[in-house]
């Protein structure tokens, strides 16, 4: 094996081969073949200026951790038993090591560790975290239980699985808005976005339009999501919003960047996605 180099030489590597700036996320995506648990394309890059520099430092921090507690100098040989004990070395909260986690989830092809590892190190990490060390957020458990009535399927499958907001969810326009299984949504601030929903997803769309729109009454929408979520691990009702903080961190525990996070939403800044978290 070649010599590895200093601390700061392996992770300007690492940082050179993940580095995303400039190019087309869309594209990444797909040339990278990597999917998240939940099954949506991901990037193997890092789009962001202030993600690449999160990353460099988390990563320097790593690395002389494993070099000061096992004397590790390559970063090649960082394995998972090395990762979850600097997590757990750490005051931190469930969704701040959480991060920490997707970011190595992102560069876990130059290390000694796999998805699946990372993957239980973070279950690990959300059950062992002292209640007042966690993040509270609004988000609900138990959303992949939930049967709403037929009719507002759609619209609860656009907010679980796709993050949109309950204006774009519940207000489709089939000519204009959706080709395939494309669907056209605008964000707040009526900036356009697009998602490529699931075959199932855009037929129930099709079946439960009504003279080439699909529409929910939002009085209605509320009443049947707020019986059925209430049903489910003693989750108490916050609205429909709710269901994109629940997004949210499911993407993020995935193994997703906060950036691709916070893009995937609609955001024009990525620390709005904090607010998710809390």
């Amino acid at each position: 094996m070649a010599r590895a180099g200093s601390i700061n030489y392996q992770v300007s590597n690492i940082i050179k081969d993940i580095n995303g700036i400039g190019q087309s996320k869309n594209e990444s995506r797909n040339e990278s073949g990597l999917r998240a648990e939940n099954g949506h394309k991901v990037s193997d890059k890092i789009h962001s200026y202030k993600s690449l520099d999160n990353t460099r430092a988390d990563l320097a921090n790593l690395a002389r951790f494993a070099k000061s507690e096992f004397q590790i100098k390559d970063m090649r040989n960082i394995n998972a038993s090395i990762v979850d004990v600097w997590i757990k070395s750490k005051e931190i909260t469930y969704q701040t090591g959480s991060n920490y986690l997707s970011e190595i989830s992102k560069v876990s092809g130059h290390l000694s560790i796999t998805k699946d590892e990372i993957k239980t190190i973070r279950a690990e990490l959300r059950h062992n975290k002292p209640a007042n060390q966690r993040t509270e957020t609004r988000s609900y458990k138990g959303l992949d239980k939930v049967q709403v009535l037929e009719r507002s399927q759609p619209a609860f499958e656009l907010q679980r699985d796709y993050g949109l907001r309950v204006s774009a969810a519940t207000h489709i326009n089939l000519d204009k808005q959706l080709n395939g299984n494309t669907l056209k949504y605008q964000e707040k601030g009526g900036k356009w976005s697009e998602k490529e929903l699931s075959d199932a997803l855009a037929n129930k769309i099709k079946e439960n339009a009504v003279n080439g729109k699909y529409e929910m009454n939002n009085r209605t929408y509320n009443r049947d999501l707020k019986i059925e979520i209430e049903k489910q691990e003693n989750n108490k009702y916050n609205g429909t919003h709710g269901i994109r903080h629940s997004y949210a961190q499911n993407q993020l525990e995935s193994g997703k960047s906060k950036q691709e996070v916070s893009e995937s939403m609609g955001h024009v800044r990525e620390e709005i996605i904090d607010t998710y978290l809390r």
